[in-house]
């Protein structure tokens, strides 16, 4: 007999540890098939879920795929910053510029930026814009890693806000502008990120 056997309602760490396996299989299965091609019907046999449990959780693909994109750049913005916020910020700022030029071009990196592109465009279920979403997000992560920097005497800036704002157009403007091979080379966007970092330094002096 299987004494851990439960009855009645799931608690509410059951649920949402359901809801966290239907948004992995949903990204395994966005990576195998594309958005195009995602259903709850694909979902429900990937994942071996019930299409009730789903819809339970998601009234419908784009209100799935919406909180699928929120949870994964939250994610990986929170592991990119962990590990930035180990180093003194002169050398977190280049390792993270070249951490965010890798994701960008890495085939999940990809699969977001269109994902954000088709919910913006596409979807046409008047919900937030996900690109202003994703930048206002990356500001404030910025903003919040240079004041606890400057907190540790490592930066005196007139402007945290303003800079945090030219910093994170700065990175991602560069990691979309940039050609990567097969094989990536942090070296040079590490040695572009000393550049800039020490331009917005000085633009910024207090």
């Amino acid at each position: 007999m299987n004494c851990n056997i439960r009855s009645g309602r799931p608690s509410a760490e059951d649920a949402e540890a359901l809801t966290d396996r239907i948004l992995q299989a949903s990204w395994e299965l966005l990576l195998d098939v594309g958005f195009e091609n995602f259903s709850f019907d694909k979902l429900a046999r990937y994942g071996r879920f019930g299409k009730p449990t789903i819809y339970a959780r998601f009234g419908n693909k784009v209100e799935l795929l919406r909180a699928l994109l929120v949870q994964s750049i939250e994610s990986r913005s929170r592991d990119l910053f962990d590990a930035a916020s180990r180093q003194h910020i002169d050398e977190a700022i280049p390792s993270l510029c070249a951490d965010v030029v890798e994701y960008i071009h890495s085939p999940e990196g990809r699969l977001k930026d269109r994902l954000i592109d088709w919910l913006d465009i596409e979807a046409e279920d008047g919900g937030p814009s996900m690109r202003g979403w994703a930048g206002e997000m990356a500001i404030e992560r910025i903003r919040q890693f240079m004041g606890d920097a400057s907190k540790r005497g490592e930066i005196t800036l007139s402007d945290i806000d303003k800079a945090s704002q030219f910093l994170a157009a700065g990175v991602i403007g560069h990691g979309r502008m940039t050609k990567v091979e097969d094989t990536f080379d942090r070296a040079p966007h590490i040695e572009w990120a000393r550049g800039y970092w020490s331009m917005l330094k000085k633009a910024f002096a207090t």
